[in-house]
């Protein structure tokens, strides 16, 4: 027992000892560290070069303000729409319109081309064209290009298919009513209505999300008006088909002056949108939907009213027609 009772002091002693030698504190031994010799390469031998993979530009120091405005982040996925698929056709101009982001629509008119008989020759996700193999036609050189480019809807698409043939060394489409081109958009829009609408996407196309035609926005005086990427044929045709979509009815129209007359009586007597939105006598009488040209591929949506009352709503009108361009 004498001999049992100074072990019994001993063994804590030691396991606090071993304790305190694994728990020790280290985080400042690095400042004891001394500087070694660089380790020498063996003759015939090089190093691997150091490269600096995020490089911080230095030539730029302007301060970031306070109000700098952080990007949303890209969408990656489409926003789970009814993927509907329609033909449209204007003058000459023909495109299928397909309710899905262009991210999502470009690797399914890849897999068209693959499999199709035009061949693929190019493809370029960045740019959202595709080219098919050329083939003599009429003794001329001749191929297909397809365009896609988003839709004036948001989370949309619209593809553009051009029959062109190769003349003094430059590739110019074949105008006129093109047979060709119309059958490979049936043939188009057959596809993507025989596709399952998986909502995948391609991440190399996600550029191709940025170039709406259609944006509501605000002037330096606070007027709102829809910029409309388009000429005007198309941009007319459009805020024509938009009022028809949103029931709202047109008196009176003035295509060369770019003018869609509406009326509003009195509330209960309005369908749809209107109905929901007005209340109150201020939002009688008549306004005027202005179609303008600002260049040759960009329009402005604009509302005139009859008295300052009605300015309130002329944002939630602009708002409705932009919701109902396609």
């Amino acid at each position: 027992m004498t001999i049992i009772k100074p072990l019994i002091a001993i063994v804590p002693l030691m396991f606090l000892t071993a304790c305190s030698f694994f728990l020790t504190d280290h985080k400042n031994d690095y400042l004891q560290e001394k500087q070694t010799k660089s380790i020498e390469i063996p003759d015939g031998q090089s190093s691997r070069p150091i490269v600096d993979y995020f490089p911080i530009n230095t030539e730029n120091n302007e301060q970031v303000s306070s109000e700098y405005e952080i990007p949303m982040p890209q969408q990656v996925f489409s926003s789970g729409t009814s993927n509907e698929v329609r033909m449209h056709k204007l003058g000459e101009l023909r495109w299928v319109y397909v309710e899905t982001l262009p991210s999502s629509a470009w690797p399914v008119m890849k897999d068209f081309w693959t499999a199709s008989n035009y061949g693929l020759s190019l493809s370029n996700p960045n740019t959202g064209i595709i080219e098919s193999n050329v083939v003599e036609s009429d003794g001329k050189e001749s191929k297909l290009i397809m365009k896609i480019e988003h839709g004036i809807r948001q989370a949309s698409s619209e593809v553009f298919v051009s029959h062109v043939v190769l003349q003094n060394k430059e590739w110019v489409r074949v105008s006129g009513d093109n047979n060709l081109e119309a059958n490979v958009l049936r043939q188009v829009l057959d596809y993507f209505a025989s596709s399952p609408s998986s909502g995948g996407t391609s991440l190399v196309a996600l550029n191709l999300n940025y170039g709406q035609k259609a944006v509501l926005k605000q002037s330096d005086n606070k007027d709102n008006f829809i910029e409309l990427n388009l000429e005007y044929a198309r941009s007319w045709a459009a805020v024509d088909r938009a009022l028809k979509e949103a029931l709202i009815t047109v008196n009176d129209l003035d295509r060369d002056q770019g003018i869609f007359f509406v009326e509003f009586s009195k509330q209960g007597e309005e369908k749809g949108f209107i109905r929901r939105l007005f209340s109150g006598e201020s939002f009688k009488g008549s306004y005027q939907v202005i179609v303008k040209e600002i260049n040759e591929n960009t329009c402005m949506i604009t509302i005139v009213s009859d008295g300052e009352d009605a300015k309130v709503f002329e944002r939630d009108l602009l708002s409705e027609i932009n919701q109902s361009l396609s």
